[in-house]
């Protein structure tokens, strides 16, 4: 089932969740630029999820219902934590919650990370 690959890599059922994602961005108030991040965070993160489902490491259908979806997202966090600055980690979250109210997944409850203490660059 999750054999089949679009133009982009991104496996059957994870591609057409990200298209719809696409179009329900297309008609948000948000900028251009926070629909183009956005889309761009959620694909990283399907990739991620085929990957991770394909390996076994994940559930069968990692996005089945809310509650796996919960427990993939925090996978998912655990993976980004350590490697990526904490505004970075916030920003993948927000597009990841955005993406999951959009397709009625229910929220992850992932906690923000603390920005940097910055105090030192004045």
């Amino acid at each position: 089932m999750y054999e089949r690959r679009t133009a982009r890599g991104l496996a059957a059922p994870y591609d057409t969740m990200l298209a719809a994602y696409a179009a329900a961005l297309a008609g948000s108030p948000l900028a251009a630029s926070s629909r183009a991040s956005y889309l761009r965070r959620v694909g990283r993160y399907l990739t991620w999820v085929a990957s991770a489902s394909d390996q076994g490491l994940l559930a069968r259908e990692p996005l089945a219902d809310t509650i796996v979806a919960v427990r993939t997202a925090h996978a998912y966090h655990g993976e980004l934590g350590g490697r990526y600055a904490p505004s970075t980690i916030n920003s993948t979250l927000a597009a990841i919650e955005d993406f999951y109210a959009r397709l009625h997944l229910g929220a992850t409850g992932i906690p923000r990370q603390a920005p940097a203490d910055r105090a030192g660059a004045r």
